[in-house]
């Protein structure tokens, strides 16, 4: 922040009614439906063991959804509402918190895209063989390096703004936001802001996610496959090996146990306690399948809405590499910015819907959510038809003694 002696003049309006629509009322719209449904899965989860289980990422990416969809709201309707309604106020804060907000905006998108693509890598690891796990220790050094890395990518846009106060000008022109003396240096601009930035935020993460979710997808459609021919097999050689075999004198046949089960080897085997324990382990192991089954179509859906919305994004990026004169040039440059705007409301429409990903593809999310639901609503309604009720009965008691 510091202060300079330049000639006033006005900033070119920003806003016009496409804008408002687009940004103030879809965009504000989708982020607060967003912080609800994220704050819900929240609450939802923490009767979960998120720590010791792949529903941390989708723990901290709740979080980082959040605090991302209060950035948009801070950055973009704001900016559009002052200019559009000339509100002086709002002007000033937004200038003065803009650098600061901008920059945590930044850093979380980034957060939240690494942590997809470190949480994506687990599941492609764990595709390769089903006896693979990753320990809660693992994860959160994920998370950790997440972090760091969004840090190191973006945290620099704090020191590329620079606000100029013009304390001569009058209203809507004694606050300037400029870019700093470091971005001046067209090595920085162009290798560090354009070319590692476009490829480390947008290319790769998109192409690890493209190619980390067919792969996924693919072995574990190898390990169905090879389960269910080695089930095959073995029931074949089972068949074949009881069919060989001499049928005992004390063969009492029953269709449904099979021809090489008597009655005796089934006293004897419920006689012990094995049958509960194969049992017991058959149901953990069946639960044990679902849950990861489960995992990985949750992952599986987030990415693929993490790459639908972020299509366009590519897209602009794509022509910013080719050819940005021709961007800047659509529409005296106002095509530019709806392509913008839109695009930054398809990404911020991927954080605010992804309770309803998680509730059609994972059952341990869809559980609790209707538990936590029922607990919510439901049990409150009832206490206060209960209420109700029992207001008539204390009135006429009271009555009755007195």
């Amino acid at each position: 922040m510091i202060e300079i002696n330049d000639t006033c003049a006005e900033d070119p309006p920003q806003a016009d009614a496409f804008r408002m629509i687009l940004i103030v009322g879809i965009g504000t719209l989708v982020c607060t439906i967003g912080i609800v449904l994220n704050s819900f899965l929240l609450l939802s989860l923490r009767r979960l063991d998120v720590f010791r289980s792949n529903l941390l990422y989708l723990f901290f990416l709740a979080c980082l959804d959040i605090l991302v969809e209060l950035c948009f709201m801070l950055i973009f309707p704001s900016s559009l509402v002052w200019d559009y309604f000339r509100v002086e106020f709002l002007y000033t804060c937004w200038h003065f918190y803009i650098k600061y907000v901008s920059t945590v905006g930044q850093v979380l998108i980034a957060a939240s895209t690494l942590l997809i693509v470190a949480a994506s890598f687990e599941r492609y690891i764990c595709s390769l063989r089903s006896s693979i796990q990753f320990s809660p220790q693992r994860r959160f050094v994920s998370i950790s390096i997440v972090g760091t890395c969004a840090l190191f990518m973006k945290g620099s846009v704090f020191f590329e703004l620079e606000l100029q106060i013009l304390p001569h000008c009058p209203p809507f022109q004694n606050l300037r936001l400029d870019l700093s003396e470091i971005t001046r240096s067209e090595s920085y601009k162009t290798i560090w802001m354009f070319w590692c930035r476009s490829i480390f935020n947008v290319f790769l993460p998109f192409s690890l996610l493209l190619i980390l979710n067919s792969l996924t997808i693919s072995n574990l459609n190898k390990l169905h496959s090879n389960g269910f021919q080695s089930v095959l097999v073995e029931n074949r050689c089972q068949s074949i090996a009881n069919a060989s075999e001499p049928l005992p004198d004390n063969l009492s046949y029953r269709p449904l146990l099979g021809p090489s089960i008597t009655s005796s080897t089934i006293e004897s085997f419920t006689s012990t306690d094995q049958m509960p324990t194969l049992l017991r382990r058959n149901s953990e192991a069946c639960a044990a399948r679902r849950r990861k089954r489960d995992a990985t179509r949750t992952l599986a859906a987030l990415i693929t809405i993490y790459l639908l919305t972020n299509t366009l994004n590519l897209l602009i990026t794509i022509m910013e590499f080719i050819n940005p004169d021709v961007l800047g040039s659509l529409g005296e440059g106002w095509t530019y910015k709806y392509l913008a705007d839109l695009s930054s409301v398809l990404t911020i429409s991927s954080t605010a819907f992804r309770l309803p990903v998680y509730f059609h593809c994972n059952g341990d999310i869809r559980a609790q959510i209707r538990e936590f639901a029922k607990n919510c609503f439901i049990d409150q309604n009832e206490k206060k038809k209960l209420k109700k009720l029992t207001m008539p009965i204390t009135s006429s008691s009271t009555e009755s003694v007195l």
